[in-house]
């Protein structure tokens, strides 16, 4: 459901694997440029499928997916679940729903939450996650106003759109809500958008973690990490670098890693055949999907955003 750049990178990641896939968008043009069988988009008939991807913009995510679900099928959701908390209940129950953090299957970040679990940081004081790029360039061929990141009424915004980094925390740090101590969420840039380009955040875990959320549609080069402090090491991994790092008091020891970021997309298309089949458990379930969200709209408030 949805033919536009992660929905053609799902479809081509399927079908490689061996599936058989039909795509409905409002533009059928879409379908066509991947070679594929077309249907009219209409909830009331999505019968027949034994999974459904739902990869349309954010605001429609939770009407698509509450339809799939009714089917019966097994349903991927690309993140994030919602474009708010409201009306989740009914959906983040179903043992047939798996949410599309792809960065879940990313290999140096798998290897940071590893080295932090395995106890390389010691014990963890504080957290920091950022992200930063210029929109226009994200999808150079089209103009970056008429994609969903930009408009407020298709679930566009940083903080949804980088919603990875927030999942990243309940991935790493557990699903108990981490309370917002405080918040900016703002348009303050040049792009021509109804949504906010920067979102400042700093939040406290229950366990006393503190974490620093930054992130921007405006950095003009690509910039992007995590970084966790403890009494033993700190541990990051910086993307433009492509090293995973532990530095304690005596040295840094550096780990390259440049495994594309296509390759978890693969990962995540089989993970979900495997859940299709039966054989697999989501990675990010229902619960954990809502957590983040939990998280934005938390965050909104503190910026006063929402009352």
């Amino acid at each position: 459901m949805g033919g536009g750049s992660i929905g053609a990178r799902h479809a081509r990641n399927l079908i490689a694997l061996g599936a058989d896939v039909t795509v409905t968008d409002p533009d059928p043009s879409r379908a066509a440029a991947l070679s594929l069988p077309s249907v009219p988009l209409d909830l009331d008939r999505l019968d027949g499928y034994e999974g459904v991807v739902v990869a349309s913009p954010t605001a429609r995510h939770l009407e698509q997916a509450r339809a799939a679900l009714a089917t019966g099928a097994r349903v991927l959701v690309e993140k994030p679940l919602a474009a708010s908390g409201d009306g989740l209940a009914d959906v983040i129950g179903s043992d047939r729903l798996m949410v599309g953090y792809n960065l879940r299957f990313h290999e140096p970040l798998r290897r940071v939450v590893g080295l932090v679990r395995d106890g390389a940081a010691g014990q963890v004081s504080s957290v920091r996650v950022w992200f930063g790029s210029w929109l226009p360039d994200w999808r150079p061929a089209v103009d970056y106003r008429d994609t969903y990141s930009a408009r407020a009424d298709l679930g566009g915004g940083v903080l949804l759109d980088a919603i990875h980094e927030l999942d990243l925390l309940v991935w790493l740090c557990g699903p108990d809500e981490f309370r917002v101590v405080g918040a900016v969420v703002d348009r303050i840039g040049p792009l021509e958008i109804d949504v906010e380009d920067t979102v400042r955040a700093v939040l406290r875990h229950p366990d006393g973690t503190v974490a620093e959320v930054a992130l921007d549609y405006l950095s003009r080069r690509y910039r992007r990490g995590i970084e966790v402090i403890g009494d033993r090491a700190t541990v990051r991994f910086d993307w433009a670098r492509k090293v995973v790092e532990v530095e304690d008091a005596v040295q840094v020891r550096a780990e390259e890693d440049a495994t594309p970021i296509s390759r978890s997309y693969e990962l995540e298309a089989e993970h979900f055949l495997a859940f299709v089949a039966g054989r697999a458990a989501p990675p990010v379930d229902g619960p954990a999907a809502a957590a983040s969200i939990r998280l934005a709209d938390d965050i909104r408030r503190a910026a006063g955003c929402l009352s």
